[in-house]
């Protein structure tokens, strides 16, 4: 047998978000508005309630004991649910503090309303594994890796990553990155001040370039940044 071909056969129940819900269950739930910087569930709460982002960006914050936060992850409505994951590992907890980045538009959905729906409907069913399962399979991926790093080395990383993802589409031989910092540090898990630091030595050092306030990655550069992330 050919697992693409079987792959295939299930491809279009590869999303899961608000827009394949079906009407029954959406007509469940309560649309709610919130402005920038409002608290949405707090870690270790009951997960009383799903929550399907419609508009906007959330995140999640990391908070240490000096009363720092940072955010490490983001959430908008092409992966948009609170909850969901709590719901199916079936604990009863969530496991992060979420907060708006941006005015978002949410529709708040009772946590057992969904859960049973989802068990009863194979095709969310489908949908759901595969949404978490790929979350798990990149944090496994990018967590195994930067467990190494520290610091500007996990900026480092980042950089020739997107570097080898966008080298096709660089103009005058280097790649513009279009990430913001907090995208940066969201994606390799520390603060937006550190990446704002860690990138300024790595552009006196000559690691990177700058373009109209955007960070540029020339071939040169990334492999200067590729020796000195692993051979230093």
């Amino acid at each position: 047998m050919d697992l693409r071909k079987t792959w295939e056969k299930y491809r279009e129940e590869s999303t899961f978000n608000y827009s394949v819900l079906p009407e029954s269950l959406k007509n469940r739930g309560e649309c709610v508005e919130i402005e920038p910087k409002t608290l949405i569930v707090s870690r270790g709460a009951f997960p009383q309630e799903v929550f399907f982002i419609l508009e906007g960006t959330a995140a999640g914050i990391r908070e240490y004991a000096d009363g720092n936060e940072y955010s490490y992850f983001q959430l908008d409505k092409s992966n948009g649910s609170i909850g969901l994951l709590e719901l199916f590992a079936r604990k009863d907890r969530y496991v992060a503090t979420i907060v708006s980045l941006t005015k978002m538009k949410l529709m708040k959905i009772n946590s057992e309303v969904v859960y049973g729906a989802i068990m009863e409907d194979v095709s969310l069913l489908r949908r759901c594994t595969v949404l978490l399962a790929d979350d798990l399979y990149q944090r496994s991926g990018n967590d195994g890796i930067l467990y190494y790093f520290q610091g500007i080395d996990r900026v480092r990383y980042y950089l020739t990553s997107y570097y080898e993802e966008h080298k096709a589409e660089q103009t005058s031989g280097k790649v513009i990155v279009l990430a913001e910092y907090q995208e940066i540090a969201s994606s390799i898990g520390v603060s937006v001040r550190t990446v704002g630091r860690n990138l300024r030595k790595l552009k006196e050092g000559q690691e990177i370039g700058s373009f109209r306030k955007k960070i540029t990655v020339t071939e040169e550069q990334y492999r200067k940044m590729l020796n000195n992330l692993y051979l230093e």
